[in-house]
């Protein structure tokens, strides 16, 4: 599966803890990333 561009700066900001959930669900909402790709980023550890 291809990833979005916005997909790894997303990660990058989730895993910094400068975006939360519902960020990304705006982010699924405005079809910048998939829900599969926000499902992955949610069950990546944050720092």
């Amino acid at each position: 599966m291809e990833m979005s561009n916005m997909y790894g700066f997303l990660l990058n900001m989730w895993i910094m803890g400068k975006i939360d959930e519902d960020y990304l669900i705006a982010q699924v909402a405005k079809r910048r990333i998939t829900e599969e790709e926000k499902a992955m980023i949610l069950a990546t550890p944050q720092i």
